[in-house]
């Protein structure tokens, strides 16, 4: 429960802290006749009308017929007693505090830690005043700098436990994207626009058992810094190509107010539009046909519309219009990921020529054996198997190169964990640097396999 599980109700019995039997209540709305649940030996809710469910929320939502509902934050133990999030964190404390009291426990300080920050960003959201703080923060507290396919669940699980959410979502934005730790369930007055209009309000989110990790999203493209050009539906020519020609760009938002987007103008639709009429006004430029996106979609869902439109607009967790993606942004994206990708590669087979070269199969196996690395043969061998053959000693001597054994070992123990953050799809997979210093590596290797 301390490494990424989520409490379940079979958790709480085992502690003693809820027993079989026990009926929860969820009253709807005050002066609402509330739902009722009994607690099971196998740790499920029963419903009046028999149906079982195995989580808090899942009941929850059957009981008053929504889509969504913050089950633990709502079922309480008794009409009147502790709701199941308050046994939850019971439970998650007296777990941390032994843990803690664990000498010999290698984790204890580090999740004493994040423990105190968790528990102050609840009390702080509980107060109203949501902590604040950038994903790279909020990640660097379990000890990690990317949101690789294990990390992202076991954060999201721990914020779970404490009855946490982040605001945006941390795992679909930028890691300089700043965030709010908020309590879950907690209501939220919907936005509106400059004229008082509600906005449209995401329901996505609510349920706790719902939240899961996620592939690469519009939100992890778009940069937590720039700030979106737009141009307003009364603009002018001018104002549009001064906008485009300052900053390179091909298109601009025609943004009636920050949610709303009206249009899009682009020199494509400046140049149809004057063609048609040499009198045309700015608004005869303006193409309606714009595709809108949430932060939190994922690319792969959306790539046939930028295929189609050539780019796309994106909100963020406000609802605002907060960025555009261009195909050519896609590109890039996925440059970034398939360059490293292919110069390891690179190294993997100018290590494997070198080490099948120069020892035999006898040799290889005995070091590998004793670097305690399972060895299936030549052509099976991985970084792991290079780096044990590279740090051997003796291996190193044969090898004969004139270059310092444990700092290439150390260089390439770093490139095979940037291949294994590739390799796991990590949405922070390539940092600044990477490409340059396995280029660099590379090169190196080259250059003395080739002598």
């Amino acid at each position: 429960m301390l490494n990424g599980r989520r409490v379940r109700i079979s958790d709480l019995i085992n502690a003693d802290l809820l027993q079989p039997g026990t009926v929860l209540y969820y009253r709807q709305y005050i002066g609402s006749e509330p739902y009722q649940a009994t607690v099971t030996e196998r740790g499920r809710l029963r419903l009046d009308d028999g149906r079982e469910f195995d989580t808090p929320s899942a009941a929850a939502a059957a009981a008053a017929e929504l889509v969504a509902v913050p089950g633990w934050e709502v079922w309480r133990v008794g009409p009147d007693g502790p709701h199941l999030g308050e046994l939850r964190l019971d439970l998650i404390k007296s777990v941390a505090a032994e843990v803690a009291a664990d000498s010999q426990e290698p984790r204890a300080e580090a999740v004493g830690r994040r423990m105190v920050v968790l528990e102050e960003a609840r009390q702080d959201a509980e107060a109203g005043t949501p902590t604040r703080m950038t994903v790279r923060d909020l990640i660097g507290l379990w000890g990690i700098e990317d949101r690789d396919s294990d990390a992202a669940p076991q954060i999201r699980a721990d914020l779970t436990n404490y009855g946490l959410t982040t605001v945006p979502d941390f795992n679909a934005v930028d890691l300089d994207q700043v965030i709010q730790i908020h309590r879950f369930g907690v209501a939220k007055p919907p936005p509106t626009d400059q004229a008082g209009t509600e906005i449209e309000e995401q329901t996505d989110g609510v349920d706790e058992e719902a939240r899961s990790s996620i592939g690469l999203t519009l939100g992890n493209l778009l940069s937590s810094r720039p700030r979106l050009v737009s141009v307003a539906p009364t603009s002018t020519f001018d104002e549009a190509i001064t906008a485009m020609e300052l900053d390179d760009f091909s298109q601009l938002p025609v943004l009636a107010n920050p949610h709303k987007i009206h249009g899009v103008v682009s020199w494509k639709t400046i140049t149809k539009a004057r063609a048609h009429n040499p009198e045309a006004t700015f608004s005869d430029a303006i193409d309606r046909d714009v595709q809108v996106f949430d932060y939190d979609r994922r690319l792969v869902d959306v790539l046939h519309v930028l295929l189609e439109y050539g780019f796309i607009f994106v909100r963020n967790h406000e609802r605002k219009i907060a960025g555009i993606i261009t195909a050519a942004d896609v590109v890039q994206t996925y440059h970034k990921t398939a360059t490293p990708f292919i110069l390891i590669g690179e190294i993997d087979r100018e290590l494997h020529e070198l080490i099948i070269n120069t020892f035999d199969e006898t040799k290889i196996r005995e070091v590998c054996d004793h670097a305690s690395l399972k060895f299936d043969g030549l052509d099976k061998m991985s970084m792991s198997h290079y780096e044990a053959v590279l740090g051997n000693e003796a291996c190193w001597n044969d090898i004969g190169w004139r270059l310092e054994r444990k700092r290439l070992v150390n260089r390439l123990k770093d490139i095979r964990e940037i291949r294994n953050r590739v390799m796991h799809f990590s949405k922070d997979a390539v940092r600044a640097g990477d490409v340059d210093m396995i280029q660099n590596f590379l090169r190196t290797i080259r250059r003395y396999n080739r002598s």
